[in-house]
């Protein structure tokens, strides 16, 4: 039941882009501060807004809908940075833990795939429809989460893929934590093309639950998606410490992206 992943061994020599992380900004900083907010929902199911000029109206924070999901919305902007880069770095890094440790020197412990498709060449063909399996702590906290991401196109998010490909790019997945073998989060990073580069609009909506379990999966699933459980389990700690998360390896990457796309991008 468990796929532990394909993880190639790292030839390249990555040392140039070893550099110091640096602090987030001071925006992000005060959306943490203020805590969870308690406002208008943000449903998964209006994701689609994300595209307008104004996105859904929140730049960074963590709010908690009625219904006891949580949604962390974090924005990064990134001059000289294109979405095409995007869509190459998430087609090229995630079979070797060397290259995903890059994006979060401190938080980031592992990365395989379930495929390896590095002979394709298109970047998208490479992840979308394949499944990453990452080790990794959240927000500087010393638990190491095992999670998966089932990467998904746009489309299947709401997302307009047309109007998407006038704007820039979107990687979209199905987060979950595989030692459970449950499935509990939708993510989408929208990566819009600017004047100066890109901004990515992140979103993480937390609370999503479909267990994978045999037989009991049906049971299980009911029991999480109500508005109590997932207020006692999807902290708001945890929501708080994966904004810090989204905006440190968000940020720290950007700064790197394109000196690694100028060297790596026909690999």
């Amino acid at each position: 039941m468990f796929n532990p992943g394909i993880e190639v061994s790292e030839t390249r020599d990555l040392s140039a882009f070893l550099v110091p992380m640096q602090a987030i900004p001071h925006r992000v900083e005060t959306a943490i501060a203020k805590g969870i907010q308690r406002r208008n929902d943000l449903p998964f199911a209006k994701a689609g807004r994300l595209l307008e000029p104004e996105g859904d109206g929140i730049v960074d924070g963590v709010i908690r809908n009625n219904d006891g999901v949580l949604v962390v919305c974090c924005q990064t902007d990134m001059p000289g940075v294109t979405p095409d880069m995007w869509d190459w770095w998430f087609g090229w890094h995630s079979l070797s833990s060397e290259r995903y440790r890059l994006w979060h020197p401190k938080d980031h412990v592992r990365s395989a795939l379930s495929e390896n498709r590095s002979y394709l060449s298109d970047a998208r063909s490479r992840y979308v429809g394949n499944t990453s399996f990452i080790d990794e702590r959240i927000g500087g906290t010393p638990k190491i989460h095992r999670l998966s991401v089932a990467f998904r196109r746009p489309d299947d998010f709401g997302l307009n893929e047309m109007k998407l490909g006038s704007l820039g790019t979107a990687v979209c997945g199905r987060g979950g934590d595989r030692s459970k073998f449950v499935e509990s989060a939708y993510l989408i990073h929208f990566v819009r093309a600017t004047a100066s580069g890109s901004e990515m609009r992140s979103r993480f909506w937390l609370g999503h639950v479909r267990s994978k379990i045999p037989i009991l999966g049906n049971v299980i699933s009911r029991k999480m998606n109500t508005a109590s459980m997932r207020t006692k389990v999807i902290t708001d700690e945890f929501g708080l410490s994966l904004l810090r998360h989204c905006s440190e390896e968000m940020n720290h990457l950007a700064r790197i992206l394109a000196a690694l796309y100028a060297r790596f991008k026909n690999d």
